[in-house]
């Protein structure tokens, strides 16, 4: 019985694991204080959300891809 509730568990896991994404390749991101805003399609457009969004978050923030694997992705990090 300990044997199947074990395997049940772990095959839980697992599964949830894979459909968070959770077993991909792991990724750098900003330390405290930086946090995701917005994703873009392209560099320049991201750039454009920076500026536009001055009054907001101010003059400090940055675009770069999502991942290595995403680079059709662009996020933009702002600070809190």
């Amino acid at each position: 019985m300990y044997r199947r509730a074990a395997a049940a568990l772990a095959t839980v896991a697992t599964a949830g694991a894979l459909a968070l994404g959770v077993a991909g390749t792991a990724e750098a991101t900003p330390g405290p204080g930086w946090y995701a805003r917005s994703q873009h399609t392209s560099y320049a457009d991201c750039q454009a959300t920076g500026k536009a969004g001055y009054q907001v978050w101010g003059p400090i923030f940055f675009c770069e891809p999502l991942s290595s694997t995403r680079q059709d992705v662009i996020v933009l990090w702002v600070r809190y």
